[in-house]
């Protein structure tokens, strides 16, 4: 387990794919984790890199990404999602990305995943989408 990210101004970046956009804004789902993350959804630290750089490195390796978007370290523990930093080292062809964080969901059920989702992409919404 990483180190808690304790600044809660700090913007974490994440990652939108196409398939999760309508009229060019995202659902709900991006900002929950799948069955296969393990409660851990993956953004990127304003602190290590910007959204540009995020979405770069996302995409570079075949990832598919439509947009960022963006919530503080703050907003996610309003929910009670603690966040911990998590460097990813470079493995096969996936660079390092030493940016890589995530927000843990693990102490909720999924279905209280889904309404925290909801209420955190009204955030994300407010504050636009960062990239491209």
């Amino acid at each position: 387990m990483g180190e808690p990210l304790i600044d809660p101004g700090e913007v974490l970046f994440r990652q939108i794919h196409p398939s999760f956009l309508d009229n060019g804004k995202p659902s709900s789902q991006p900002f929950a984790p799948t069955q296969k993350d393990e409660a851990k959804l993956s953004v990127d630290r304003s602190a290590l890199t910007d959204a540009a750089e995020s979405f770069a490195l996302f995409t570079g390796t075949g990832h598919q990404s439509a947009a960022v978007y963006g919530l503080t370290v703050g907003e996610f523990v309003t929910e009670a999602l603690p966040c911990l930093s998590d460097p990813l080292a470079a493995e096969g062809l996936e660079p390092a990305n030493p940016a890589h964080a995530y927000a843990d969901y693990s102490g909720h059920n999924p279905n209280q995943q889904k309404i925290k989702a909801k209420r955190l992409k009204q955030k994300a919404l407010a504050r636009g989408c960062l990239h491209p």
